[in-house]
């Protein structure tokens, strides 16, 4: 894997949110944004326009913001589903370094409200992604293959069982021995299709490392936000700071997850002024 990214943590100011794609194109800033934004996509597989290679990914549910802003004196640029961070936060930024002195951000976190943002399908480390495409692959494999087995014994059952025992027994070991393979095939188109997503785990990894999580590969953001929500009806919300507007904002944002504990940002990832 390529070295970290960078951490640096600041005050967010003079932010600028894109929300449209015809938007992009209003100014000279805003053309060098969206460029920067379909760069940081390309990171992830993606190519083309920076809002149209998402949506398309996504099967248009989805919608991409651009944003720009100031912290501590830095440019940082990207993109991401939602982008509800807000001037006058602290947050952390997880980026990467531009040849024009900017930082592309790939993770924004905010403390006060236990807030990751990612980009799209880097929710998983390698290992829990392989862990959760084989367990998708086994259940959308298990369902079909069961129904057909279903099928086709009621259908033998209700029909032949009275005519000929011998022969609804032959045929009912057919379909069997015949929704094994089905099985075994349909498994395997699925889990092939879902390791496609297996270049977005290693971004996710590389920016789990630069965090400082202990075992990035295992790491599963699904998880841990439903954890962190389980842990709040359980216990109370404590993981937030209360009375903010932070506090009351959406519990629910596509590719922004809840954490509950955040590692030590490990030194020699931190930006050296």
């Amino acid at each position: 894997m390529d070295n970290a990214f960078i951490v640096f943590s600041g005050t967010v100011s003079n932010l600028v949110v894109i929300e449209h794609e015809s938007n992009v194109f209003s100014d000279e800033k805003n053309r060098r944004l969206g460029a920067l934004a379909t760069l940081g996509l390309a990171a992830i597989g993606e190519s083309g326009s920076a809002a149209t290679s998402l949506q398309h990914a996504s099967g248009g549910d989805i919608k991409l913001q651009l944003f720009r802003c100031e912290i501590v004196g830095k440019t940082v640029y990207g993109c991401f589903s939602r982008v509800f961070f807000a001037d006058g936060e602290q947050v952390d930024i997880v980026a990467e370094p531009q040849d024009d002195g900017g930082f592309y951000a790939y993770s924004v976190r905010r403390p006060i409200d236990h807030r990751l943002w990612l980009p799209f399908y880097c929710e998983r480390g390698t290992r829990a992604c392989k862990k959760a495409n084989m367990s998708i692959a086994i259940w959308g494999a298990s369902i079909v293959s069961l129904l057909s087995l279903f099928i086709a014994i009621y259908g033998v059952l209700s029909v032949e069982i009275e005519k000929d025992l011998y022969f609804s027994l032959k045929y009912i070991a057919a379909v069997i021995i015949g929704n094994i393979f089905l099985f075994l095939f349909l498994f395997g188109v699925l889990y092939s299709l879902l390791n496609g997503f297996t270049r977005y785990s290693q971004l996710a990894e590389k920016i789990f490392i630069t965090l400082g999580y202990k075992n990035p590969e295992l790491l599963d953001m699904n998880k841990e936000n439903a954890q962190f929500i389980k842990d709040c009806k359980e216990h109370g919300e404590f993981y937030y700071v209360p009375d903010t507007k932070q506090y009351q904002q959406i519990l629910v944002a596509p590719c922004v997850y809840h954490y509950r504990i955040a590692p030590e940002v490990p030194e020699k990832f931190k930006l050296k002024e």
